[in-house]
């Protein structure tokens, strides 16, 4: 199956949204423990959502 510029538009969407996850984790979050605790949950957020849009699993 060939990418369409909807594919390439998706996965640039969720590449941006990760990276302002991160970027508002790291900014705004200040906790040792917590801290890493999100950006875990961000990066676990993107790979399910990731893995939904490929195969329909979730």
């Amino acid at each position: 199956m060939n990418w369409g510029i909807e594919d390439f538009t998706a996965a640039a969407a969720l590449l941006a949204a990760a990276w302002m996850g991160i970027a508002l984790v790291r900014r705004n979050v200040h906790g040792r423990v917590l801290r890493p605790i999100l950006l875990v949950g961000v990066v676990l957020v993107v790979l399910m959502i990731w893995a939904h849009l490929a195969v329909g699993i979730v």
